[in-house]
Parts: structure tokens; C-alpha cells; sequence
């Protein structure tokens, strides 16, 4: 296991998008990138994966200080659920809805389950 305050080692930072070297997919979007084409990383968990740096990875959450939606500017209360992104903000429900597919979205069972009870009450399933 790699010391997390060994300097020589240090996991890849989203702010300086590299180009890659080879052909791969992205694991956001599951489409493929090519040779030369500018990727960044995503992280799961452990892991570091490489994305289109278009995609986004999202997370739906309750947004302890609230904020401005990146999208429509609109201004998201405290402690309401919308989508955050760590280095890229945060977007209100309706807003972060429509990024879809280029967006990963991360939920847990329970944030799943309010979403689509959300959803049903609104009709749009």
C-alpha cells in the first residue's frame, strides 16, 4: 500500500487534463478516446480511471452550504439535495438532471430511493 505522505507518489489532479497516450474508454460516458486527445481522471473509490475531460463525475448529495447552480445561476438553498461536482460546482435537481449522458452520477441506496419517490410525485416517470 503507498504511503499517502510518500512525495512520490500522488494521484492525478482533474485541473491539468493530460493528453493521452493511448486508446481507451471513457469510464463516464463508456465511449472511446483516442491517442492525443486531451482525458482527465475519475476516481472510484481507490481507483483511478481516466474520463473525457467533458464528462463530469457527479454526486447527488445534500448540500450542506448550499450555492449558485452552475447552469441556470439560480441560488440552491442549505442542506437541499443537488448535484456536486469537486471541481467543477454544483448544479440544482433540474439542471443536473439534464447533463445527462455525459455525467457519472454517484448515489447511495438511500439517495436513489428519495430521488426516484421525487420523481414519481412529480410524474415524470
Amino acid at each position: 500500500m503507498l504511503s499517502q505522505h510518500n512525495p512520490r507518489y500522488s494521484r492525478k489532479s482533474p485541473h491539468n487534463p493530460i493528453y493521452s497516450k493511448y486508446e481507451g474508454n471513457c469510464k463516464v460516458c463508456g465511449k472511446e478516446y483516442f491517442e492525443g486527445e486531451l482525458i482527465s481522471p475519475f476516481f472510484d473509490g481507490q481507483y483511478n480511471f481516466w474520463r473525457h475531460t467533458d464528462c463530469l463525475q457527479l454526486f447527488y448529495i445534500p448540500l450542506p452550504n448550499g450555492g449558485e447552480c452552475k447552469e441556470c445561476k439560480e441560488e440552491i438553498p442549505h442542506n437541499t439535495f443537488g448535484y456536486w461536482s469537486k471541481h467543477n460546482g454544483v448544479w440544482c435537481v433540474p439542471c443536473g438532471e439534464k447533463l445527462a449522458p455525459k455525467v457519472n452520477i454517484a448515489y447511495s441506496r438511500i439517495q436513489r430511493e428519495i430521488k426516484n419517490s421525487r420523481q414519481q410525485q412529480e410524474g415524470e416517470y
